[in-house]
């Protein structure tokens, strides 16, 4: 089973996720350092980035992300309310985006190219 780890400060997220990506375990967290601490401990195959956490900006964050050694690699796919943002997004280095709020199906099309099993 393939490991989603979910940077989003809304816990409701967590199970829509869950729902939209079935073949998946997704673990929740709320900001950089979670992230980070979640990652050492169970390395995910792919991290969904929310842009809007509150006091941080996933954008702000991208680049910790991709320091740590057990992230450097790992797919980031970034999702907002804010559609604006996402040339900003890519020319950052996420791997894909998405737009809140997002169909179930658009989800799954975002992620399906970096997890086996999804579609």
């Amino acid at each position: 089973m393939s490991r989603v780890l979910l940077i989003d400060d809304e816990p409701g997220m967590a199970g829509l996720v869950s729902m939209c990506i079935e073949k998946a375990e997704v673990t929740r967290v709320g900001n950089l350092r979670q992230a980070v601490d979640a990652a050492r401990e169970r390395p995910p195959d792919l991290v969904l980035l929310d842009l809007a956490l509150g006091s941080e900006d996933g954008l702000d964050i991208l680049p910790d992300l991709r320091a740590e050694p057990v992230l450097s690699k790992v797919p980031i796919v970034a999702f907002t309310v804010h559609g604006s943002r996402e040339r900003e997004a890519m020319a950052l280095g996420t791997d894909a985006f998405v737009s809140k709020p997002f169909k179930p199906a658009a989800l799954r099309a975002a992620v399906a190219p970096f997890l086996e099993g999804i579609s």
